[in-house]
This record gives structure tokens, C-alpha cells and sequence, in this order.
């Protein structure tokens, strides 16, 4: 095996840990809690003032992945874990779709120690970017690109733009602090087991945030959100 070969071999038994214990840390707090979790991220999101514009460019997304709890951790090899949900985003209509739901992991290898949690948003802003988040194991800027976010300014001259730069901008907080987010490589995995804990049948992704196969009324508050109507 050469030596890129083991550097892959040991990423990917790294990022198969950390979602396996990672995510069954987080799993406990039950799906309700995640969308809950997801639409107070939103909520703080909008609050920040770096932020004030940002309704506007959501108004203009195709879809949106939030991920309330980022844990990451490590000694040389790190890695990070958690659960998220991902929206589509009707434009016509201005309507989001129910929630589906995501494993989330990372791994890396370098000199880092310590531990973090970060709370991250994925503004979809075109249909390709959308269309990448629905693979069934989806590597962040593999299939579509991606960039932090804009803000500040930056977000009112996106706004202003007929077509975006990137399809997807990342957004990251950790204690209230903006955090330039170094998203590509990270692993979305659909959660089929939470879609069915969550709707009480079976549904994928695509079947949930484009079809509307199943529907849960629990998630209108971060629908709203989302569409700014609270």
C-alpha cells in the first residue's frame, strides 16, 4: 500500500469511528431535539449582526443542511461527528420541505489536541449544489463547490448578484464567534433510521425534501424560520 494510500485508509477508518461513537453520543437526544436544535442555530444565525442579510440570500437558496452540534476531537488524528438535517427550498413558492436527516464526519491528520463543538449551516444556492447533497454518501466539495460563506457586506453584494460564485457557502459558530469553516472533505450520510424514527415509515432523502412523501408537523417551527415568519 503506498503511503497516500495508507493516509486514505486511516482517514476513513477515523471518520467510521467518530460517526459510529460520535453520532450515537448525540442520537440520544432524539430527532425532535435535532430540529429543534436546528431551528434555534438558524435563529442565532439571523441575530448576528454580521448576519443581517443573510434572510435575503436564504430567500434565494435551493436548500439549506444544518448541523446544530459539530463535536470534533483528536491527538494527531482527529475527527468530527454529528447529526443534521437537510431542507429543499421552493422558490416559486417560497416553501421549505420537511426535514431529512444526516450523519455528519470528518477526519484529519496533523498536529491538533483538544476538543470543540461548532454549530454549521450549508447554504444551497444552486441546483447542482442541491442535487450533490442528494448522493447517497455525499463528500462536501467533491460534486459541488463550495466556499465560506459571505458576510457582512459580503452578503448584501451576493444578494445583488444574478448567479453565485459557489453552490454552496458554509457558515460555522462555536461559543457565539464567526468561524471561517473548512467544510470540504466532510461526509454527509443519510440517516435512513431517523427518517423512520422521525415519520414513522421508511423515506429517503429525495423523497422527503423534493417528493413530500411524508410530513411532520413538529418541523413547522424551522420551516418558518427558514422562511421568515417568525
Amino acid at each position: 500500500m503506498t503511503r497516500y494510500g495508507l493516509t486514505r485508509w486511516i482517514v476513513s477508518v477515523v471518520v467510521f469511528v467518530f460517526l459510529t461513537v460520535g453520532s450515537r453520543q448525540v442520537r440520544a437526544e432524539g430527532e425532535e431535539t435535532v430540529v429543534d436544535d436546528a431551528a434555534h442555530t438558524v435563529v442565532e444565525l439571523l441575530r448576528d449582526p454580521d448576519f443581517a442579510n443573510l434572510e435575503g440570500l436564504l430567500d434565494r437558496a435551493h436548500g439549506v443542511v444544518i448541523v446544530p452540534q459539530l463535536i470534533k476531537a483528536g491527538f494527531i488524528i482527529g475527527g468530527e461527528a454529528g447529526r443534521g438535517v437537510i431542507l429543499a427550498h421552493d422558490l416559486d413558492t417560497g416553501t421549505w420541505s420537511n426535514p431529512a436527516f444526516l450523519d455528519v464526519g470528518a477526519a484529519s491528520i496533523g498536529l491538533q489536541i483538544g476538543a470543540s463543538e461548532t454549530q454549521v449551516v450549508l447554504a444551497i444556492m444552486t441546483d447542482a449544489g442541491l442535487e450533490a447533497m442528494l448522493a447517497e454518501n455525499v463528500e462536501v466539495g467533491a460534486e459541488a463547490s463550495v466556499a465560506a460563506g459571505p458576510v457582512g457586506a459580503e452578503v448584501k453584494a451576493a444578494m445583488t448578484s444574478t448567479e453565485f460564485n459557489q453552490d454552496i457557502y458554509a457558515y460555522g459558530t462555536s461559543e457565539g464567534l464567526f468561524l471561517g469553516v473548512a467544510i470540504e472533505g466532510t461526509l454527509l450520510i443519510p440517516d435512513q433510521d431517523a427518517n423512520m424514527a422521525y415519520y414513522g415509515q421508511a423515506a429517503t432523502t429525495r423523497e422527503i425534501i423534493q417528493a413530500g412523501k411524508v410530513w411532520n408537523g413538529h418541523a413547522d417551527q424551522l420551516r418558518e424560520i427558514l422562511r421568515g415568519e417568525t
